[in-house]
């Protein structure tokens, strides 16, 4: 290999590596926002979405930390084209269906959409390529029996360190958060959603219904919505069973006194009687969909 292979080699080798830390510790950062997006397309269930983000995220960390060192170069390299062209036909899928929002490659650094994303793809896997063909194993550095053993068992525990680091920097919500009862006003609440209530003609007395109290400018807010919407799309809910309000949609003071304070808070209602409080991380699909199918 001449000087010239060897610079450009580790030129990229050092740009690649950074990509790919760069792009994973962005979507740690955005977690939240990561795995509502994987949720919002209704293929996995919200429990393995919360799975699917971290291991995303483990995958890239990987390839990072492989490029870096420069080990098992050929498989790494095929990991890394594979990788992105598993997330190209996901983001040209986007495309297609007509979906233009953040598509969280690159978490809150970049709002890119699937467009811009899969542009930056193919660019990364021309990289891939080009890296690929520069910086294949020579006779000269192949490594010996022994130093390739000794990378094998620092690759494996590489993988247990950076996939535990992951799960313990961002624990699943369903690992963290069960069912739990929010403090609030049940007696008012009822008081307000059965006959002579104030929200009496909003016909939450009804069945199963579902109430979210929200305030705009809350970010955990707006996820929540978005939760919701993707429950019921992917389970078939009517949406009219769900019903969402803002202090101003309450009479003066209601919303304190009901939630005493905290948004989001969702509680589920059975003929106006509450059977489950959630807020934002322990939403349940599972007990949604069964209850409001």
């Amino acid at each position: 290999m001449s000087r010239g292979s060897r610079v450009l080699s580790l030129v990229l080798r050092v740009l690649l590596s950074a990509l790919f830390l760069v792009s994973s510790v962005a979507k740690i950062v955005a977690i939240d926002d990561f795995e509502l997006y994987i949720f919002s397309y209704g293929f996995l269930p919200l429990n393995i979405s919360y799975l699917a983000a971290r291991l995303c995220i483990v995958a890239e960390l990987l390839l990072a930390l492989f490029v870096a060192l420069g080990w098992w170069r050929r498989w790494v390299n095929m990991a890394a084209f594979l990788l992105l062209i598993l997330f190209s036909l996901f983001l040209g899928y986007a495309a297609l269906i007509g979906r233009t929002d953040s598509c969280q490659c690159m978490g809150r650094l970049a709002d890119l959409n699937p467009v811009q994303s899969l542009l930056k793809n193919a660019l990364l896997i021309a990289l891939v390529l080009l890296y690929s063909r520069i910086s294949g194993p020579t006779r000269k550095t192949s490594p010996t029996r022994k130093t390739r053993t000794t990378r094998a068992i620092l690759s494996a525990l590489f993988a247990v360190a950076v996939t535990v680091t992951v799960f313990c920097i961002s624990v699943p919500d369903n690992w963290m958060f069960g069912p739990e009862e929010a403090r609030y006003d049940r007696e008012l609440l009822e008081e307000s959603i059965l006959p002579g209530g104030v929200l009496e003609e909003e016909g939450l007395a009804e069945g199963h219904q579902l109430m979210a109290f929200v305030t705009r400018g809350c970010p955990y807010c707006r996820m929540t919505r978005e939760k919701l919407g993707s429950i019921a799309k992917r389970n078939h809910i009517d949406s009219s069973r769900i019903h969402y309000y803002e202090p101003a949609d309450l009479p003066a003071g209601l919303f304190l006194r009901i939630t005493y304070g905290q948004r989001p808070f969702v509680v589920l209602l059975d003929d106006g009687h509450p059977v489950a409080t959630y807020h934002y991380r322990n939403i349940s699909e599972r007990q949604l969909a069964a209850a409001l199918h």
